[in-house]
């Protein structure tokens, strides 16, 4: 018997390995507090030292739309509590209610999973399916709170790939380097070239380095 989240191994009939159950766990700890510092990101360019009350009052248009998607319906808390009502009903249980704000739903939902999580690892068939799909929702999360360094574009890639193919793809200057690296054909660009690439005024197949 494999785990139905990872594949390792288990000794026993679960479901879960106790890798994937402590993540289960922990990420379902982690997303109620975390949907709170959602709301300090509707606003583009915002900052983290506002409270989250103040900031879903005041906060002007236009907010992130990716930020609002995922604290509105449809978005954290219809996962969470999709996955509770699977639970509950695979438990042979009566639906558990959606009432009060967002919030408080995000904060039932993830609650009553985590109170469930021991049977849930141990017997419940879609086990693996929600591990995945909670540790994407934990991943789309933290990549809102923490986005990637904003990267410089600089053009396309100009190296001939042979017979006359140029490889075209996007080129972009991360963060704090000053490397330009063609994620498709690996040819390397020195800032010399760059305000060719920028232009389209392409490089000779012998500039790029």
């Amino acid at each position: 018997m494999n785990c139905t989240a990872c594949t390792a191994p288990l000794t026993d009939t679960a479901q879960l390995c106790d890798g994937c159950t402590r993540g289960l766990d922990t990420r379902l700890g982690e997303l109620p507090g975390q949907y709170l510092l959602l709301a300090t990101h509707l606003r583009p360019g915002a900052g983290r030292s506002d409270g989250p009350v103040a900031l879903v009052r005041e906060a002007p248009m236009p907010v992130r739309e990716d930020v609002l998607d995922m604290r509105a319906a449809g978005g954290m808390v219809t996962t969470l509590e999709s996955w509770r009502e699977a639970m509950q009903e695979a438990r042979g249980w009566g639906r558990p209610a959606r009432t009060g704000s967002v919030e408080r739903r995000v904060l039932a939902a993830a609650r009553g999973l985590r109170m469930n999580i021991e049977w849930t690892a141990a017997e419940f068939v879609g086990a693996g399916d929600m591990a995945r799909e909670i540790r994407t929702l934990s991943g789309q999360v933290r990549a809102l709170l923490d986005p990637a360094p904003p990267t410089l574009g600089v053009g396309t890639c100009a190296a001939d790939l042979g017979q006359g193919d140029i490889c075209d793809a996007p080129l972009r200057v991360p963060a704090g380097t000053a490397t330009v690296r063609c994620r498709r054909c690996g040819t390397d660009y020195p800032p010399s070239t760059w305000l060719a690439l920028a232009t389209g005024a392409w490089a000779p197949a012998g500039a790029a380095a």
